[in-house]
């Protein structure tokens, strides 16, 4: 059997018969002629799930005791230490063992005993792979699916998108995909019809030279007799090049070729005779033209039309990666910000337009756009883009009887779209089955190898010795299967464009004004001087987009925007419902707006009153948020608390500053935005609890740990009563039984919980329980500030 076909040796026996270090290795031959005799046995075990399932082990065979039997099941890895008891044998098969890609290769094991001793051998059998189905090459979905149709667009793709295995081997799988995309004017829409993948998916749109030669007229004497028409043809043939007649661009380079015809003259009216013939002249030199390509420029050899491509490769010397840049008047016309590889639009609320994928070795592999921003950007400079991809897939398999197509290689073409399947013998190794290859051998003999500086001139028919021979390709034969896909898309560029142009939109976005049901659009809000109402969870919409700002006036009022620039000014009604003046509304972006919309409702509970009282009556209310007096209340506490220990009474953390961003009342609009809300609070202030730092003052009650509200409590009582400090610790007790309610606090002790916070739960708005939490708890932190700066100073 020969060893390059089912089985590969992965032992290194030396003439000896022994190793430099470690046992004695059998040799080939002898673990070439067990495993020729087990040939059809391992074909079936290789087909296994059970072995296939099992990963990393192998099968062992003792050469005194089985014979030529059926060598058995196989061992997981881990059974190694007691199948193999001698030390230096099973240390020997280990560090062989772990050579092997046990994912993909089985493993036999053959002990040979003799007067050297034990002698490992190991060899490798693949594993069978897992066929794809037919359907799998044949793409049916990707066909049928358009580029247009998705929400993210690839500009450009050079990914694989999975490989396993090693080519020309069982088991190999490849999938790839490649895209590249060029925009162009509407109107050259016809010239670029025969555009595809070998002129687009290649270009790298990095500007430079392009180079044309064009060959001049000819000159004749002016000894013809007609001096004054040939020298007025010589002068035209300098300043008129001849007409061009074909330009060619090389695929994948800067380079275009020209071929220019010369047009035909009449002969001179009288012949010139023979004897005044002039000599033959050496052809003329073609004129060289050479021009310069913008970054991003593309010329099509179809029909002369001039491309663009938005995504421009930049290749470095040495071992750089190659950078994909995205077009610099793409990036500025829809004012984009790039994050990494991201490109973000700040004017909608850091929305991702464009984003970068890169291969483990940070490569870039796919660049994708939203096509919502792609088609406005095309329509503003009216243009479609041309997108060309080419997708294949590729496995190696022992058996391909479920692939029925009707021959070895079968097409289908539809449009400008093609796709193919082959079904294609081969050697393990890769060489087509049945082939051979011719080689040619070649070498000098007038090279005398031991001067010292040899020199080698032109080769003569004496020193030169060449002779050839072919080798037929060998391996068990194998099927490599694979299906490719050709398509060619247009996106064509929308109907208006909102974000470049500024133009109005198609789809308007209207809200309600009144009882009546009328419905208003937005853009006619700027002219009427009326309030709208819009439920509280729109504020859990804005703060799902970057650059959410939630600020305060007074108790019911604040301002509340995406985006800098387009905050509004809005107050809570009775009913719990925000209300925003509809200019505010009216002003902000097309987009915003529509954010808005969806929490909209109509008139109900009147216009809050603290907002009609700034708006209307110009008289704010005298009345402060308990959002804004949180942290100034925090703040205060710690500093007196310092003042008598030297340590803060809640510990700082870092994200601090963060955590206090999202303490609000519109986090608690339902039971478990409540929860949350604690969870966040009691972080702050239960969770910081400086431990030591109360311990200056008084030491932890009984057997409770130090940092505990019990012991906050006890400190509290160096300067007032125990039922005053624990009115002013109980909203803190509540906090973190609120904190723990999903996996401790039974649902009958919600109640309890709640009243400690300052909720009642049967009665309380959803939209007023958070604000009633946050007061109860700014209450008690400015009470023990008061307390913390009555007590006697400790020395320290």
């Amino acid at each position: 059997m020969d060893k390059d076909q089912d089985m590969e040796m992965v032992t290194d026996a030396p003439s000896s018969g022994r190793q430099a270090d470690g046992p004695p290795l059998a040799s080939d031959d002898q673990v070439m002629a067990i495993l020729e005799h087990w040939r059809s046995a391992w074909t079936d075990l290789s087909r296994t799930e059970a072995v296939i399932a099992q990963g990393p082990s192998f099968v062992l065979w003792y050469s005194d005791k089985n014979g030529t039997a059926n060598p058995g099941g196989f061992f997981p890895a881990d059974e190694l230490n007691q199948l193999i008891p001698p030390d230096e044998v099973r240390e020997a098969v280990r560090e062989q063992l772990s050579e092997i890609d046990h994912a993909r290769q089985m493993t036999i094991v053959l002990l040979f005993r003799n007067e050297l001793g034990v002698q490992p051998a190991i060899a490798a059998i693949p594993k069978t792979a897992e066929c794809k189905p037919q359907v799998w090459f044949e793409m049916t979905k990707i066909r049928k699916t358009r580029i247009a149709q998705k929400v993210w667009i690839p500009l450009r793709a050079a990914s694989v998108i999975s490989r396993e295995g090693e080519y020309g081997y069982e088991g190999y799988l490849e999938e790839y995909l490649g895209v590249g995309s060029v925009m162009f004017n509407l109107g050259h829409r016809e010239q670029i019809h025969e555009l595809g993948w070998s002129d687009i998916g290649g270009n790298t749109f990095a500007g430079g030279f392009e180079t044309e030669y064009v060959w001049p007229k000819p000159i004749h004497s002016t000894d013809d007799g007609h001096p004054e028409d040939l020298a007025q043809e010589s002068q035209s043939a300098v300043d008129e090049p001849g007409k061009l007649f074909a330009s060619i661009r090389v695929p994948f380079t800067n380079l275009k070729l020209s071929l220019n015809a010369i047009p035909s003259k009449s002969l001179p009216a009288h012949p010139v005779p023979l004897e005044n013939e002039p000599e033959a002249e050496s052809p003329a030199e073609p004129q060289r033209t050479t021009t310069y390509s913008r970054v991003g420029d593309w010329r099509s050899h179809h029909g002369g039309a001039v491309g663009t491509g938005l995504v421009i490769e930049q290749s470095f010397d040495g071992e750089a990666p190659s950078e994909w840049h995205l077009h610099q008047d793409f990036v500025i016309a829809l004012g984009l910000q790039r994050q990494g590889d991201s490109w973000l639009r700040p004017a909608e609320g850091y929305q991702e337009v464009v984003r970068l994928s890169r291969d483990e070795a940070g490569n870039p592999v796919l660049l994708e756009v939203r096509s919502e921003y792609l088609r406005d950007y095309l329509k503003a400079h009216g243009m479609y883009l041309l997108v060309s991809s080419f997708q294949s897939r590729r496995q190696i398999v022992s058996d391909a009887s479920h692939i029925k197509w009707a021959s070895g290689y079968v097409e289908e073409v539809a449009g400008e779209d093609k796709w193919e399947g082959v079904n294609q013998a081969i050697h393990e190794g890769g060489s087509h089955y049945g082939s051979s290859t011719a080689v040619f051998h070649a070498s000098r003999t007038d090279v005398d190898t031991d001067d010292e500086v040899p020199v080698l001139g032109l080769p003569t028919d004496d020193s030169v010795v060449s002779k050839s021979w072919s080798v037929k390709h060998q391996g068990r034969k194998l099927h490599s299967l694979s299906g490719s896909l050709w398509k060619t898309d247009v996106v064509e560029p929308a109907r208006v464009s909102e974000r470049v142009l500024n133009e109005p939109p198609l789809a308007k976005v209207d809200f309600a004004v009144d009882g009546s049901g009328e419905r208003v659009d937005g853009a006619e809000l700027r002219d009427r001087g009326c309030w709208l109402w819009f439920r509280p969870t729109v504020t859990t919409l804005l703060s799902s987009y970057r650059g959410f700002s939630l600020s305060w006036y007074t108790r019911d009022t604040g301002s509340i925007g995406i985006s800098q620039g387009h905050s509004v000014h809005f107050g809570l009604n009775d009913l719990g419902l925000i209300n925003v003046y509809a200019k505010d509304i009216g002003l902000l972006p097309l987009w915003q707006q529509r954010v808005w919309a969806g929490a909209n409702v109509a008139p109900d509970g009147g216009v809050s009153e603290e907002l009609l009282a700034s708006q209307a009556k110009a008289d704010p209310a005298d009345t402060q948020a308990p959002e804004a007096r949180l942290r100034p209340a925090y703040d205060a506490v710690n500093a007196e608390f310092e003042k008598l220990t030297g340590k803060y009474l809640f510990a700082q953390h870092h994200a601090i500053n963060d955590i206090f961003g999202r303490i609000h009342r519109f986090r608690a609009l339902e039971p478990t935005g409540v929860l949350e809300l604690a969870k966040d609070l009691a972080r702050v202030t239960v969770e910081s609890l400086d431990g030591n730092g109360l311990s200056v003052i008084a030491a932890p009650p009984g057997k409770m740990k130090p940092g505990s509200v019990k012991h906050l409590e006890a400190v509290l009582q160096s300067g007032v009563t125990q039922d005053e400090a624990r009115a002013l610790t109980k909203v803190l007790v509540g906090i973190n039984e609120l904190r723990q309610a999903d996996a401790h606090l039974p649902s009958s002790e919600f109640a309890t919980a709640y009243g400690l916070v300052g909720i009642d739960q049967q009665t309380d708005l959803d939209v007023v329980k958070g604000r009633l939490m946050l007061e109860s708890l700014v209450e008690s932190l400015v009470q023990m500030a008061e307390v913390f700066s009555r007590l006697p100073r400790k020395s320290r």
